[in-house]
């Protein structure tokens, strides 16, 4: 029985986010879910970090010219140039660590980590160049965002590194001046970008992992569909092969004789090439079956289709089409090549012992043969056959007897 297609919409089933899904880090709960999660997004993260980091770069080194201009060749520019050349350097070197080991951009540890070595920068600037105060705020307030919008990094790391960023810049405004409001502003502006980055980022990677479960849970289905596929056309090769082949000896049945026969034919005329039919029975074969028992005929059964697999050209087709009863079609032999054919097999057959239990036996069979005639159909030309076979019967067995063309007046044995 095929059974009924499972349907995707019942066997998919969605599991709620918040049972997987921690609510303050956006993280799957499941180690190895996060795992599988942060590795099926590694090329994604890598490129995009990369291209940040190397962005990060060429900004430490363009502003050096800003802070030239600013400051003259005094040593506080030295102090923010080497500070710049560094930073750069480490940012380009962690871009080729990336290269080298991929699965170091999926943590995001040494990320954050240069994060935290290049706010001091920022918060340098407050005393070095006061009369850019407000731009490095937004400069900070920028980062604030990009450390958790633009970056695609862990909010759990992101979270105090952007902490670590509004308290810097709040310190670093409240000792460079006595205006409360502006210690107060700065204090609001650098932190309202962490708070609102945190929220989003929080959300953009419950949504990001809501949405790596539903692939998941599509790919399954889609594979469960796949395998029912692959099932059902197996089953219905299965069907088929049952269809057309005797299971016991696992030759062809009458059905399949009958379709190969239709294309054989079909060329035979087509070419005026002879197509030649055997029927072949195995003699006294209810003497087995007495003597041996059913199991004991289909051994005998088995051994002699075996042997019609072995003992025929590619292009010829052994049947069996009844109980002890085989049909052997040879294309392109005439009756007389076709009747030396099956002698050869039925010699060859009364040689051969099969073993039932412990005991040898020996069967022999007859054979009638005909070739096809003009317009002649397969039920003819087995009838023809069979004629002959009940010929070589009534001589005495273990013969193979060739049928005349039709209309003639007696075979030959």
């Amino acid at each position: 029985m095929w059974g009924a297609m499972p349907s995707a919409h019942s066997e998919t089933r969605v599991v709620p986010l918040p049972e997987r899904v921690s609510p303050l880090s956006g993280e799957f709960v499941d180690a190895a879910l996060e795992q599988a999660f942060r590795e099926s997004t590694l090329a994604r993260v890598l490129s995009q970090q990369r291209t940040g980091l190397v962005l990060w770069a060429a900004l430490m080194i363009v502003f050096v010219v800003p802070d030239y201009l600013a400051l003259g060749a005094v040593p506080s520019f030295w102090v923010l140039a080497v500070y710049r050349g560094v930073f750069a350097l480490l940012l380009l070197a962690t871009v080729e660590a990336f290269r080298r080991k991929p699965a170091l951009a999926l943590h995001g540890h040494l990320l954050m980590g240069l994060a935290l070595l290049g706010y001091p920068f920022f918060f340098l600037l407050y005393g070095l160049r006061p009369e850019i105060r407000s731009f490095n705020t937004g400069a900070i307030m920028v980062i604030q965002l990009m450390l958790f919008l633009f970056v695609p990094v862990r909010v759990t790391l992101a979270a105090p590194v952007a902490l670590f960023g509004a308290v810097g810049a709040t310190l670093g405004v409240w000792l460079t001046t006595t205006e409360v409001f502006v210690k107060v502003g700065t204090a609001f502006l650098v932190a309202l970008p962490a708070v609102l980055g945190y929220a989003a980022a929080l959300r953009q990677q419950k949504t990001e992992r809501q949405e790596y479960l539903l692939r998941r849970q599509l790919q399954d289905a889609n594979r469960e569909l796949q395998d029912e596929v692959a099932r059902r056309v197996a089953l219905q090769d299965e069907l088929e092969r049952h269809a057309s082949t005797d299971l016991l000896t696992g030759l062809p049945n009458r059905r399949a004789l009958a379709e190969r026969f239709a294309t054989e034919s079909a060329r035979a005329q087509r070419r005026s090439e002879p197509l030649s039919l055997a029927m072949l029975d195995l003699d006294h074969f209810k003497r087995v079956n007495d003597t041996h028992g059913h199991a004991g005929g289909d051994a005998v059964l088995n051994a002699v289709g075996e042997m019609c697999l072995r003992s025929f050209r590619g292009v010829d087709m052994a049947a069996r089409v009844g109980g002890e009863e085989f049909a052997v079609m040879l294309p392109d032999a005439n009756v007389q090549q076709a009747g030396a054919v099956m002698q050869r097999f039925i010699d060859q057959l009364a040689a051969t012992p099969t073993t039932v239990g412990n005991q040898a036996v020996r069967v022999t069979a007859t054979a009638g043969v005909a070739q096809q005639q003009p317009g002649e159909d397969l039920n003819v030309l087995m009838a023809r056959a069979d004629a002959a076979l009940y010929i070589g019967k009534q001589a005495g067995r273990n013969r193979v007897v060739l049928a005349p063309p039709a209309g003639s007046a007696s075979a030959s044995g």
